[in-house]
């Protein structure tokens, strides 16, 4: 067990921006850090980072904590793992409370083990093939006739299994590694005799890393020319290993990633190996299989930007579909590289020269629905099903892509291509967003206000009252966020009590509980950071203070634009003129009360009303039966619960 002397230490000396930063893309912000947040589907930048504080917060999915936390729950580790890692980083020397010997440590923690088991065998596996004369003249020969230089094969670990039965199994267990922690991680395998012997022997060896560069399995080829003899080996799923989680070269290319803000998508270990040596270091690999949610998810976490490299093979692009539309979903903008016929990454990169390969991937990168549209036309020639059934994939994937305005611009050329009327293709669209929402719809609308699943089309709403009610509430919270209101409340009985409360708190929780967000996106990146500093702020002017010198020139100029202006509706003047008390909210408490209360319910008025436009709108373009009863069902839900707060705010509602 660690210290606690050294856990004091580690926490005080750890730095959140640069441990959060070495798994996600951050852009300083004043005095935080922002990113994407690798906990959610994240599709703008929703993670802050407080270097003052030592905390990292997400205001969308409620993730937060200090450097340890994010580690624990990013890679899904325990406690100590997280710590040991960051005393790795920090060169801090861990102390062990007294009382427990290493191997019962070791013992604690079976992941612990398995990842000391795997840095204890990647070792030997690069001795081997240094330091031994069957590793040099086999396995280093091997990689040198690939053209790997001795740095590239260091960089990424390379090694090599000697081809006899058993030896590193014997020489495992000779050093006390467990014979059921070999078996159990894929190391060795055990015939029906009982007969230990070595699952990888006679291969070289290619070291799987996690995003923390901890080996987490290997994969193994052999270098026989045997039909019968699988080409490569992999180490099985365990607590450790989770294929779908890991992409080849993933922590090897992720600062590449960041810098060059694009990461290129291969198949193989040796496509990146190669790339990476000529100078693509921004490079991963999905290891031979589809694309996963976790996998796309570590990509977007670094860069929006990927491009995957082909070999020219339509069946590889047709496979490679379903992961395409994931990154599409994910809100990536995504290109294409093909290679020339009979190359593939590995070939292609070991016979260009550095210049060649950059110039081939710049100039040869195309956007992938564009690409894809114009293969698929290209198969289908003149036949009218196949080009119908083209038609309807693309329509597909186009219904993945998160902006509207590239989903019209992607319409548009496959109306060209495939010449059809873009209206055809826009009402297959329709249905084809009208079936994926029916699918994956989790908003139930009589308890929920989410505004994210509820974007009118421009054609509806010309001027837009929702967003003019966002002005009003984030220049409430702005110029009166630290004040106290007498908010209602229910005690244990049902009755109705009147309590205190901060005007922001009570904005958070309103929007909290209904899970409401703005529409606007400069707002609610002033709704989040407001969120973050209020919590320390001494006074409202060091708030203001905060947004009028942001580094944002359109949020410094809305700052000014709201905030250096008095209400003309409640002037000062007038007092003086007509020896009133007038209503102003900095004099009048119950005005302030019913500010803060109307500007919340007007919020959740205008979202639901905008909803209701959206559905008449499609409901007015003839869909389907289903469709059409599908709508129905959500005006259904919908229209009390938008009556029930006109009723609150006195207003007549039609419709």
């Amino acid at each position: 067990m660690i210290s606690k002397k050294t856990v004091d230490e580690i926490l005080l000396v750890s730095k959140i921006e640069e441990v959060v930063g070495d798994f996600v893309s951050l852009k300083k912000r004043g005095q935080n850090w922002v990113g994407p947040c690798p906990f959610h589907d994240d599709k703008n930048p929703s993670m802050y980072v407080s270097p003052r504080l030592g905390i990292f917060k997400c205001f969308v999915c409620e993730a937060g904590g200090n450097a340890v936390h994010f580690l624990m729950e990013h890679e899904k580790i325990p406690y100590p793992e997280a710590l040991r890692y960051l005393a790795k980083k920090y060169n801090i020397a861990i102390e062990e409370e007294v009382g427990k010997t290493p191997e019962q440590i070791q013992a604690a923690d079976l992941r612990e083990s398995m990842f000391i088991l795997n840095g204890y065998v990647e070792k030997y596996f690069t001795g081997q093939l240094f330091d031994t004369g069957e590793g040099r003249a086999v396995g280093l020969s091997y990689f040198k006739e690939r053209g790997y230089s001795e740095a590239t094969i260091q960089k990424f670990r390379l090694g090599y299994n000697p081809e006899n039965w058993d030896t590193f199994t014997q020489e495992a267990l000779k050093n006390a590694y467990s014979k059921e922690l070999l078996l159990k991680l894929g190391l060795t395998k055990e015939s029906e005799n009982g007969k230990l012997y070595d699952f990888y022997r006679g291969r070289v060896i290619f070291p799987i890393h996690n995003t923390m560069g901890k080996v987490v399995g290997f994969g193994g080829r052999t270098l026989k020319k045997d039909a019968k003899i699988a080409k490569y080996f992999n180490s099985p799923e365990s607590e450790i290993y989770h294929k779908s989680d890991v992409l080849y070269g993933f922590y090897f290319a992720k600062k590449s990633i960041r810098t060059l803000d694009n990461v290129y998508l291969v198949e193989g270990y040796t496509d990146v190996i190669s790339l990476s040596q000529a100078g693509v270091e921004n490079v991963v690999a999905s290891s031979g299989t589809a694309l996963t949610e976790r996998q796309v998810k570590l990509i977007s976490s670094q860069t929006a930007n990927i491009t995957v490299l082909y070999d020219g093979d339509a069946a590889g692009i047709k496979a490679s579909v379903r992961g395409i539309d994931m990154l599409l979903s994910a809100g990536m903008n995504v290109k294409v590289v093909l290679l020339p016929e009979g190359e593939d990454p590995d070939s292609f990169a070991r016979s260009r020269s550095n210049k060649e390969l950059l110039d081939y991937l710049t100039n040869e990168a195309t956007d992938f629905l564009l690409f894809k549209v114009k293969v698929m036309s290209k198969e289908a020639g003149n036949d009218p099903v196949k080009r119908a059934e083209m038609v309807t994939e693309m329509i597909r994937s186009v219904a993945e892509v998160a902006n509207p305005i590239a989903q019209a611009f992607y319409i548009k050329e496959c109306a060209e291509i495939f010449d059809l009327p873009e209206e055809t293709l826009n009402i297959q669209l329709r249905k084809e967003m009208w079936k994926k929402k029916r699918q994956g719809d989790k908003v139930d609308m009589p308890n929920v206000i989410n505004p994210k699943t509820v974007t009118p089309k421009p054609e509806i709403l010309k001027i837009n009252p929702l967003e003019v009610i966002e002005e009003k509430i984030i220049i409430l919270i702005l110029k009166y966020g630290l004040y106290e209101i007498n908010v209602e409340m229910k005690d244990e009985n049902g009755e109705a009590v009147f309590v205190k409360k901060r005007i922001d708190q009570h904005v958070f929780d309103e929007f909290h509980e209904e899970e409401i967000a703005f529409s606007n996106a400069m707002l609610q990146i002033i709704y989040e950071e407001y969120a973050e500093i209020a919590t320390s702020s001494n006074d409202q002017d060091e708030i203001r203070k905060h947004f009028a010198l942001h580094e944002s020139k359109e949020i410094s100029t809305f700052i000014a634009d709201h905030l250096l202006k008095k209400d003309p509706a409640y002037s000062d003047e007038w007092e003086h003129r007509f020896d009133i008390t007038t209503n102003t909210l900095m004099n009048n408490a119950q005005k302030l009360n019913s500010e803060v209360e109307q500007n919340i319910n007007w919020f959740k008025y205008r979202i639901l009303d905008n909803h209701r436009k959206f559905l008449l709108f499609e409901l007015s373009q003839n869909p389907p039966e289903e469709i059409t009863k599908l709508i129905a069902q959500k005006l259904t839900q919908l229209l009390p619960r938008r009556k029930e707060i006109a009723d609150i705010l006195g207003s007549v509602t039609t419709g």
